[in-house]
């Protein structure tokens, strides 16, 4: 796979330090969350550590030890620091609501990124059990996101299973199109009916 473009923006020193007028932060944060968006579209990573660390990709065989910094640029020498992190995660989750606390309990938990907006997935997920002629059949998680079968669509291939829930639980289900079933301990899901 091919390394992440930055955009010019990347390299512009003043990004690096969170601004001190209003409506330069306002335009500041918005291209640091249009930034995070791209990068974890790119290697379809769906949650970040409060550092900006990578906790999951779809990509299985992504070494993100060897992917270039989201928040660092020793081209100019130059890194967010970790407060000024935290006021752009709260941008993406408060403002823009294209990132969410993985638990909202523990926000040091990490974050969703929302390159897709859950109803997007939700979309996705439908469509595909509809395409495929499975509607009203339940699934197990195994055959939505794991399935060696060809006919898989590629945006559900690894799926995140957290995010996975996220989507059944908050968009599927809520719009009376989905069923969830869950396994014996009552602590994972086991099955999902799309209907």
């Amino acid at each position: 796979m091919d390394e992440f473009q930055f955009p010019k923006i990347h390299s512009f020193p003043p990004m690096y330090t969170k601004q001190p007028n209003s409506t330069i932060l306002q335009n500041q944060l918005d291209s640091w969350s249009d930034l995070i968006l791209s990068y974890c579209q790119y290697y379809k990573i769906t949650r970040l550590s409060l550092t900006g660390s990578i906790l999951y990709s779809q990509h299985e065989d992504l070494n993100v030890d060897k992917l270039p910094p989201l928040f660092d640029n020793t081209y100019i020498n130059r890194s967010v620091n970790d407060e000024f992190k935290s006021s752009i995660f709260q941008h993406m989750i408060h403002k823009l609501h294209v990132a969410d606390y993985l638990n909202s309990k523990r926000p040091e938990a990490g974050i969703f990124i929302y390159w897709r907006s859950l109803s997007e997935w939700g979309n996705i997920i439908y469509d595909y059990v509809e395409k495929t002629g499975q509607l009203g059949s339940v699934l197990t998680i195994y055959e939505l996101t794991k399935s060696e079968d060809s006919i898989l669509n590629d945006s559900l291939k690894n799926l995140d299973y957290e995010l996975l829930e996220r989507v059944l639980k908050k968009v599927l289900v809520k719009q009376g199109k989905a069923q969830v079933l869950m396994n014996e301990e009552g602590t994972q899901i086991g099955g999902v009916k799309i209907v």
